[in-house]
């Protein structure tokens, strides 16, 4: 059972993220039941990321066609399983962090480099606890397996709204092989949401 006082604070975040890297992650965000939308400004672009549990705002920089870069000062978390996928990307990506975690009435401060914990300190609490306790993710369960068609169907769409935004710039970029394959996943996910839309008419129908 979650911690429902669980907080975390992200300082001096660096993280590089290729394109396959940022899909991925919004890819987990959406199997973790997270809503996301996009807010533009200029070439920068803002991911809103909400939940029951609250609302974060991720500034994303894109000084290329083939890199994003997530860079901030502060971010406070409440949301635990946000938290972790962001841990999660922090390592993967070879970024840096300093992340400051309270949860079951320990505070736990980690210090990342090149995607590694390079020291940390554990404050405040009872018994001793382990590190990764607050940082593991049960992946032996298939998320997709509990959720709702409804909920499945806007996770498409918000797959396809993610990769309309992909097919914008192969256009401006003018690569031809890149807007080949956005087609052809959008033909996809386009076909299994109309599969979904009218899954969920018919058991509307017989209740």
């Amino acid at each position: 059972m979650k911690e429902s006082c669980f907080q975390a604070e992200f300082q001096d975040v660096f993280i590089e993220l290729p394109r396959p890297a940022l899909k991925s992650f919004i890819h987990k965000l959406l199997q973790a039941q997270f809503r996301i939308s996009w807010r533009h400004e200029n070439k920068d672009v803002e991911l809103v990321i909400k939940s029951k549990e609250g609302e974060v705002t991720i500034p994303i920089k894109r000084p290329n066609e083939h890199l994003t870069v997530i860079q901030l000062h502060e971010l406070s978390i409440c949301m635990e399983d946000l938290a972790i996928l962001l841990e999660e990307l922090i390592t993967e990506t070879k970024g840096r962090a300093i992340v400051k975690t309270a949860s079951g009435g320990w505070i736990y401060v980690s210090c990342f480099d090149k995607g590694k914990i390079v020291s940390v300190m554990k404050i405040g609490g009872g018994e001793k606890a382990e590190m990764g306790s607050y940082r593991t993710i049960n992946k032996n369960r298939n998320p997709m397996e509990e959720i709702d068609p409804e909920v499945k169907e806007y996770m498409l769409t918000a797959e396809i709204d993610y990769l309309l935004m992909e097919l914008v710039e192969a256009l401006e970029n003018e690569d031809g092989n890149e807007v080949q394959t956005i087609k052809k996943e959008l033909r996809y996910l386009s076909e299994e949401r109309e599969k979904l839309k009218h899954y969920v008419k018919r058991t509307a129908s017989r209740n």
